[in-house]
């Protein structure tokens, strides 16, 4: 004879399959360079704030040539970004390969949750800028900084430049919502001497991130800064 299941052993398995699938959502929270995390500097293993891995730095270069600090975002001539005066900041001049710094929520972001981050920049040679990756770390979003020219890459719609008129203290503010397993939306604002806002859509779920910096001339207004990374929505 079949058995049918009571209805509360039903409500039970729904509770239960609710619970195992709010537990992979990203956890809520905020990281900035003012965190006690790094009071004594932005090393390999840092982690700050709630919501986020430890970061993973990766210099391929010679000597010098590329780094990580913690520091005042004005310095490199450009706009205030800060908390108390400290943002992250990294530079990769000619002679290194890439300077990269890659971060991981502690969970793919689930349905409804976004991420967002601030992004300062002054000089433009060279290459810098931001990859949102996906949890098998392919990057399904990219903002570039280079050949005098600020555009978007990988994005499913959107991509293009975004306007190569030049402020030294230009600011990007980026927001990532995950509407569908398949995919969400992002928001670029960009602040500071021009304004503008463009969208568009990315494929893939959000999972982590990554900043990179290369290829620059040897000056504190290549540095590329950026500060107030946060995940939002419920878990």
């Amino acid at each position: 004879m079949k058995t049918v299941p009571s209805f509360s052993a039903c409500l039970l398995s729904i509770a239960t399959f609710a619970m195992a699938s709010a537990s992979f959502a990203a956890t809520p929270g905020t990281d900035n360079a003012d965190e006690s995390a790094y009071a004594a500097g932005w090393s390999g293993g840092s982690n700050g704030g709630t919501g986020f891995r430890g970061w993973n730095l990766v210099l391929d270069g010679q000597g010098d040539a590329g780094g990580f600090f913690i520091g005042d975002s004005k310095k490199t001539g450009a706009a205030d970004i800060n908390t108390n005066s400290r943002s992250f900041g990294m530079f990769g001049h000619d002679k290194a390969k890439s300077t990269d710094a890659y971060r991981s929520f502690d969970s793919p972001l689930d349905v409804g949750q976004s991420f967002s981050v601030e992004i300062q920049v002054n000089f433009r040679d060279g290459n810098k800028g931001f990859d949102l990756r996906s949890s098998d770390e392919k990057a399904i979003f990219n903002l570039n900084v280079g050949a005098d020219d600020y555009t978007v890459h990988l994005a499913a719609t959107g991509a293009g430049s975004i306007g190569t008129d030049y402020s030294n203290n230009t600011v990007f503010n980026l927001v990532f919502t995950q509407t569908s397993a398949a995919g969400g939306t992002w928001t670029l604002t960009r602040s500071g001497g021009f304004s503008k806002t463009v969208s568009g859509t990315y494929n893939g779920v959000a999972a982590g991130f990554k900043f990179y910096a290369a290829g620059t001339t040897d000056v504190p207004e290549n540095a590329l800064s950026f500060n107030s990374l946060a995940i939002t929505g419920k878990k």
